[in-house]
């Protein structure tokens, strides 16, 4: 058994959930990371969810506040034990139509199989605890921006000193403190 199979419960102060991205332009095959000028570390662009946020407006908001690059979430064929909502398989009109029809799962049924659906549905989960001692639970998106676009200025929280930078995918992986990350 993994140390991920532990069960607890934290209550609400005891814990926060965020989110981020792995902003990627396909095209100049780039992705958008950010130095922490206080610290001097490279990380990708994350933060808080905001009070009745869903996390995925989180991560694209963390982004732009952090990088000063707008970003959209982009479906991605990725393996996933989230459902399919079940509007999806009556209504060809719902967004998620089209992947339900391509879905193919598992043979348990629980697990979407990878590259059989786009979605734009978490990539990854990371966890940690912070010096206060709140977990930090952070869900991954992808998501696309343009690396030749003006970043805006002045978005970034007052006590944020962030440099962003579009680098090429091999280059990012070992600029990153945290590599699972």
């Amino acid at each position: 058994p993994s140390p991920l199979q532990i069960s607890s419960l934290l209550l609400a102060a005891d814990f926060y959930l965020a989110s981020g991205t792995v902003t990627v332009d396909p095209t100049r095959r780039k992705v958008l990371i950010i130095r922490d000028r206080l610290t001097n570390t490279y990380q990708l662009p994350r933060g808080r969810k905001d009070w009745g946020e869903p996390l995925e407006t989180t991560a694209v908001r963390e982004t732009l506040e952090e990088t000063g690059s707008y970003a959209t979430l982009l479906p991605v064929p990725l393996a996933t034990r989230s459902t399919a909502p079940a509007a999806a398989t009556r209504d060809p009109t719902h967004r998620h139509h089209a992947a339900v029809r391509g879905a193919q799962f598992d043979p348990s049924g629980d697990v979407l199989l990878g590259g059989t659906a786009r979605l734009t549905e978490p990539v990854a989960l990371m966890q940690h605890y912070q010096p206060s001692g709140a977990l930090a639970v952070v869900l991954w998106y992808v998501a696309v921006g343009d690396s030749c676009a003006t970043l805006e200025r002045g978005m970034q929280m007052a006590d944020e000193d962030f440099e962003a930078s579009w680098v090429d995918y091999s280059e990012a992986p070992g600029l990153m403190v945290n590599h699972d990350c």
